[in-house]
């Protein structure tokens, strides 16, 4: 039977391939192997993957049946403690965005947050989930909850960095994929202060945005969006003079190792 370690690498193989119609044939078959042997943690970290893979590829129906067995299994096991039955109910939530049912969704993110809170070394993970929730409850005009959920996964972004766990280091997958959502929440907060029209506090989240943004892709699409949302939030606040150094960047003009207009 194979070890985790290589069903990601021949996982990533097939991904890197774009040998799509093999991943969920490869990811069943493993499960049924560790299944038989009674290897658990082989069993849900594959079927997390195939949970992953079902979401991505719109079936949801089927990430939910994988996602009912995974998680029935741990409870069996006592492990609905754990930093990877959260994990699994991250993946059920994301599916149930795809799926719009998104009291499903924040269901599964709530109960994430409340495994992961206070758990040493599940600082990121924590900050990742609050900021699931954080743009879901966003996305439904509930401005200041939002705003409740993002500042607190803000913080916790911002502290692992402080204490040199800066997330975006290209040795780290688990911290590449913080800053995705260390971004996302202070996208999050400048659009809810966009809201409320506080455009000085829009412009801050923006700002910070766009620098470890471009710090971590440079001139990138994402990094030209936060650029464009600065210059929006220059023009609410009457600055022509920023707001055209913001509209020059991202219309492509060079930029420093700052990110400023050179």
């Amino acid at each position: 039977m194979k070890s985790m370690e290589e069903i990601y690498e021949e996982l990533s193989g097939l991904i890197r391939e774009c040998r799509w119609e093999e991943i969920e044939s490869f990811l069943q078959t493993c499960m049924d192997e560790a299944k038989e042997k009674e290897e658990n943690g082989v069993y849900v970290a594959a079927g997390n993957e195939l949970l992953s893979f079902y979401r991505q590829s719109g079936q949801y129906e089927k990430a939910f049946a994988v996602s009912e067995d995974i998680l029935l299994l741990m409870e069996e096991l006592n492990l609905e403690d754990t930093e990877h039955f959260a994990l699994v109910l991250m993946s059920t939530g994301a599916a149930y965005e795809g799926a719009v049912q998104p009291h499903e969704a924040e269901r599964c993110y709530e109960r994430a947050v409340r495994i992961l809170d206070g758990k040493k070394g599940a600082e990121k993970l924590l900050a990742e989930a609050l900021t699931r929730q954080g743009i879901l409850v966003l996305s439904r005009e509930e401005g200041s909850r939002a705003e409740t959920l993002l500042r607190r996964a803000r913080e916790l972004f911002e502290k692992a960095e402080k204490e040199g766990a800066s997330p975006g280091t290209e040795e780290d997958t688990a911290d590449a994929q913080a800053s995705v959502y260390y971004l996302t929440a202070l996208s999050g907060l400048g659009e809810a202060a966009w809201k409320r029209e506080d455009y000085k506090e829009a412009l801050s989240c923006y700002e910070k945005a766009a620098g470890k943004s471009f710090t971590l892709s440079g001139a990138s699409e994402g990094t030209k969006l936060f650029w464009k949302n600065c210059a929006a939030a220059c023009a609410a606040l009457k600055d022509p003079e920023k707001e055209a150094h913001y509209r020059a960047l991202a219309d492509g003009a060079p930029a420093d190792a700052g990110g400023n207009a050179s």
